[in-house]
C-alpha cells in the first residue's frame, strides 16, 4: 500500500495523508485523522510500520517542562495538571529545565523525537522558544506558561506578575508603609523580573512615593548581609516574590529581633500552604494554580481535538489574601521634617582657637555623626516627636555609618539617598578648653540636595507640622522647601547657618527664624542690639524670631513684643551644636501642643545642659531630666521688655 492507496481507502487526498504522517495535521479534523490512522493500522504496510507506531504512541502522551520541581506554585500546578490529564485519558511526564541554559533546548528536542501529543512549557530562555518554533520541532500542540513572547503560534497563559506586584505594593502603601524592599527569587527570566519591578514601580508612582533601586534585591545574593542591611537601614516592609524568600526573611527578622508585623510587615507575591502555616500567617497575592491548570489543560485539549491553533495571550487575575503579616502603620502624630545636612564631625580639642597662619597642637581627636540637619533630626526624635530626614549621603563608609546611626535613633530615612559621585559631608571642628569652637564644613553630598531632589521627595512633607531647615544646603533648595511648605501649610523654622543674605520671598514665609548673635550681626551689620535686629527681622515679614545669645540665653520677639530667657548655669565643656539642640527641643514641644513660652523655656534648659557635654548627639538631655529641671528650682521667668 502506498500513500495514494491509503488516501483512496480513507477517502482523502494524498497530501492529507502526508500531513498526518508528518504531524502537520493541526488543521485536520479528528475524525479524518482517525480514519487515516485506521487504514494505516489495518494495512500493516512495512514502510509505514514505524510511522504507525509513532502516531499511535503519541495519542495519550503529553509533557510538562518547568524550571523547578520544588517551587510550591509549580508543584501545585503540576499535581493538578496531572490529575486533569489523567481524567481526560492522557499520561503526563514532568521534566525540570533547571541547570545550564541549553537544558531547555535539549529536553524539547528529546520530547520532539518522542512525538508527544502536546506540551505545557514554562520557558526560561529564548533558546527553548527558538527550538519550539523551528522546523526541527515535531511538537505541533503546545501551551506556553508564564510567557508573553510575541509572534508565537501557540497560546500563552501567564500569571500577571506586574499586577501581583502592583497589588501587593499598593496594599502596603495604603497601610502607610513607604520604604518597601522587594526581594526577587533567583533564576527568574529577565521578562518576569521586568514585569515584577514595573508593577512595584507603578504602585509607588500612584502613591507619589519615590523609587529607590537599592531596595530591590535578589534572593540569590547573600540574603543575610543584603536584606539585613536594608532592615537596619530602616525599611518598614518587605515584598517577597516567592515562598522561599518569605521563609528566609522571617528567619533574618527573628535573628535581628524584629517583630512581624509590629516592626516590619511582610507580603508574598505567591500563595501556598506555607503562607498559612508561618506565624504570623503571611498576607499574599494569589494566582490560582488550580485555575491556571484547568485553563491550560482545556486549551491543550482544544488544540489536540479540534486543531485550534490561533495564538492568544491571557494574563490570569490576581487576588489579595489578607492575613496577619501586614499591619497599618499609624500616621505620625507629631511629624517634623528636617531638610538639611548630614555630616561626619571630626573634632579636635585645642588649648585655644588658632589665628590666621598659626599652627596649634590638638590634645585629642574624636569623630561623631553630625551636621545641623542630622543633629536636629536626632534631637527631634529624642524629644518625642516624629523625625523625617530629607538629605543625601555619599556611598562611602561615613555614609553607611551615618545612615545606620540615624535609623537607630528612630529617624525616618526614606527621604535620604546615596550619591555615587560625591563623598559624605564632613565637618572639622576645633574646640578650645572653655567650649568655644570654630567649624569648617565640606558639604560633599549635601550639595546635591537640589530643588529637583526636594520635588522628588515632596510626599514626605505631607501632614508635617513643622519643617526645620539650615543653610548647609544650596540656597535655591532652601527657597524651594519654603515654597513647598507654604503650599502644604507646613510651618518653617530656619537656622541661618552659615549666615548669608536671605531673599525677601524666603523671610516673609517663615514661621520662625533662629540666628545666633554672630549670624544676626551678619544679617544686619548696622544694628548693634539683638532687640533692634529682631525688630528688623520681623519687619521683613517673619512671624517670630529668636536670637540665641550663648550663655546669656535667648531673645524672643513677635508682633506683641520681645522677651529675654536666661540660660541655665552649667559648666561649659563644648558649645558645639547647642543651637541645634535648642531648635529640635523647641520644635518637638511646639508639635506636641505646648505654647511658645513653655517651649522656649524647655529648649533653653536643653541647650544649656548640652554645653556641659562633649559632642552634640551625646549631649542631648533625656526627656525625664529635662522635665525634672523644668519643674525644679531653676528660675526661668522671662524678662519682658
Amino acid at each position: 500500500m502506498t500513500i495514494k492507496d491509503i488516501a483512496k481507502a480513507a477517502g482523502v487526498s494524498p497530501s492529507t495523508v502526508s500531513l498526518i504522517i508528518n504531524q502537520k495535521d493541526a488543521r485536520i479534523s479528528e475524525e479524518t485523522r482517525r480514519r487515516v490512522m485506521q487504514v494505516i493500522e489495518e494495512s500493516n504496510y512495512i514502510p509505514y510500520a514505524g510511522v504507525r507506531g509513532r502516531l499511535l504512541a503519541q495519542n495519550n502522551q503529553i509533557a510538562l517542562v518547568m524550571p523547578s520541581l520544588k517551587d510550591p506554585f509549580l508543584a501545585e500546578f503540576a499535581d493538578r495538571v496531572q490529575s486533569l490529564a489523567r481524567s481526560r485519558g492522557y499520561a503526563l511526564t514532568v521534566q525540570s529545565s533547571a541547570g545550564p541554559a541549553g537544558n531547555e533546548e535539549m529536553i524539547l528536542s528529546e520530547l520532539s523525537e518522542a512525538y508527544i501529543a502536546g506540551l505545557f512549557f514554562f520557558p526560561q530562555s529564548e533558546q527553548g522558544i527558538s527550538f519550539l518554533s523551528s522546523e526541527d520541532s515535531n511538537i505541533g500542540c503546545a501551551v506556553l506558561l508564564d510567557s508573553t513572547f510575541p509572534g508565537l503560534p501557540f497560546p500563552q497563559l501567564s500569571r500577571d506578575f506586574a499586577a501581583a506586584a502592583e497589588t501587593g505594593a499598593a496594599y502596603l502603601l495604603s497601610n502607610n508603609h513607604r520604604r518597601i524592599a522587594l526581594v526577587l527569587k533567583p533564576e527568574i527570566s529577565d521578562s518576569i523580573r521586568e514585569k515584577v519591578i514595573s508593577g512595584y514601580k507603578a504602585a509607588l508612582s500612584s502613591a507619589k512615593a519615590p523609587f529607590d533601586e537599592q531596595l530591590i534585591v535578589s534572593a540569590a545574593q547573600d540574603a543575610d548581609s543584603v536584606l539585613g542591611s536594608l532592615i537596619d537601614a530602616g525599611i518598614d516592609a518587605v515584598i517577597c516574590q516567592d515562598s522561599a524568600s518569605v521563609g528566609e526573611t522571617y528567619r533574618i527578622l527573628a535573628r535581628k529581633q524584629y517583630k512581624i508585623p509590629e516592626d516590619i510587615s511582610v507580603l508574598c507575591l505567591e500563595d501556598s500552604p506555607l503562607m498559612q502555616q508561618l506565624v504570623p500567617a503571611v498576607t499574599s497575592v494569589r494566582t490560582g494554580a488550580d485555575e491556571m491548570a484547568k485553563l491550560a489543560i482545556d486549551t491543550l485539549i482544544s488544540q489536540l481535538s479540534a486543531g485550534q491553533t490561533a495564538p492568544f495571550v491571557t494574563n490570569l487575575p490576581v487576588q489579595l489574601i489578607r492575613r496577619n503579616s501586614v499591619r497599618k502603620h499609624a500616621k505620625p502624630e507629631h511629624k517634623i521634617v528636617i531638610a538639611g545636612s548630614i555630616n561626619m564631625d571630626v573634632t579636635l580639642n585645642v588649648s585655644r582657637l588658632p589665628h590666621t597662619g598659626e599652627t596649634v597642637l590638638a590634645s585629642g581627636q574624636s569623630s561623631w555623626p553630625g551636621g545641623k540637619g542630622a543633629n536636629q533630626a536626632i534631637g527631634v526624635s529624642r524629644f518625642g516627636a516624629d523625625a523625617f530626614m530629607v538629605g543625601r549621603l555619599g556611598n562611602d563608609v561615613y555614609g553607611k555609618q551615618l545612615f545606620e546611626r540615624l535609623s537607630n535613633e528612630q529617624v525616618d530615612m526614606q527621604g535620604v539617598s546615596f550619591s555615587q559621585d560625591l563623598l559624605s559631608g564632613t565637618a572639622f571642628i576645633n574646640v578650645q578648653s572653655d567650649g568655644q569652637n570654630t567649624i569648617v564644613v565640606n558639604p560633599g553630598a549635601n550639595a546635591s540636595v537640589t530643588p529637583e531632589y526636594i520635588a522628588k521627595n515632596r510626599y514626605i512633607f505631607n501632614d508635617a507640622h513643622y519643617c526645620l531647615i539650615q543653610m548647609e544646603i544650596p540656597l535655591e533648595t532652601v527657597e524651594a522647601i519654603v515654597q513647598l511648605c507654604k503650599e502644604l501649610n507646613v510651618k518653617v523654622i530656619l537656622k541661618p547657618s552659615p549666615a548669608q543674605a536671605l531673599p525677601s520671598d524666603v523671610l516673609k514665609d517663615l514661621f520662625l527664624l533662629i540666628p545666633n548673635q554672630e549670624e544676626a550681626d551678619e544679617l544686619f551689620p548696622n544694628l548693634s542690639s539683638p532687640d533692634a535686629q529682631a525688630q528688623a527681622i520681623l519687619g521683613q515679614g517673619v512671624e517670630n524670631v529668636i536670637i540665641t545669645l550663648g550663655d546669656k540665653g535667648c531673645l524672643f520677639a513677635d508682633q506683641a513684643g520681645s522677651r529675654v530667657y536666661p540660660a541655665v548655669d552649667f559648666p561649659s565643656v563644648d558649645a558645639t551644636g547647642a543651637s541645634d539642640i535648642f531648635i529640635s527641643c523647641l520644635a518637638a514641644q511646639l508639635s506636641k501642643g505646648k505654647d511658645m513660652d513653655s517651649s522656649i523655656k524647655l529648649a533653653t534648659i536643653a541647650a544649656s545642659y548640652s554645653v556641659s557635654k562633649e559632642g552634640v548627639q551625646n549631649a542631648i538631655i533625656s526627656s525625664d531630666l529635662l522635665f525634672d529641671l523644668y519643674n525644679g528650682d531653676y528660675s526661668l521667668s522671662a524678662t519682658v521688655k
